[in-house]
């Protein structure tokens, strides 16, 4: 038998509100910033060649879904001493490579995140693109193609 002690305390957990938490807002803005930085990283990193125009381009498109230009501190790390040219180089490719990785691994994750048709279309976009700049510095760093479709996640048998 259910005393109604159990029933009262049933009915105010419900009242409570025992579902599923709520799904935090989307803040568009913090989504596009974040997607910017990571470009920026990437664009900031490439040596002088004709693949930072695209790189360059790319921070174009986001700076206009961001609402503009945003003032940010972004690394670059100074040339070491005794390093040659072709050593600067090879290092400024490896930087460029990671930061578009990185890029990369936002502009999938954001896809999840902005649900309206031009934000996905922009976001397609971006992902071609820099899939695109990943596989070119590959070839700039004589390694062989990407062997998987994401780079930097886990296989998955």
């Amino acid at each position: 038998m259910v005393s109604r002690r159990a029933l009262l305390g049933a009915g105010a957990l419900l009242l409570v509100g025992c579902g599923p938490p709520d799904e935090p807002e989307v803040n568009a803005a913090n989504v596009w910033r974040d997607q910017l930085l990571a470009s920026m990283r990437a664009e900031v990193a490439y040596p002088e060649i004709a693949l930072r125009s695209a790189a360059r381009d790319r921070v174009r498109q986001l700076e206009a879904a961001a609402g503009g230009a945003i003032a940010a501190s972004v690394f670059v790390p100074p040339q070491a001493p005794g390093q040659t040219r072709e050593e600067q180089r090879k290092r400024q490719l490896e930087s460029a490579l990671d930061g578009e990785r990185r890029a990369l691994q936002a502009h999938v994750a954001a896809v999840g995140v902005l649900e309206d048709r031009a934000s996905r279309e922009l976001l397609g976009t971006l992902i071609a693109g820099t899939a695109e700049a990943v596989s070119a510095l590959r070839a700039e760093l004589d390694e062989p193609p990407i062997v998987d479709a994401f780079p930097g996640q886990r296989n998955r048998p």
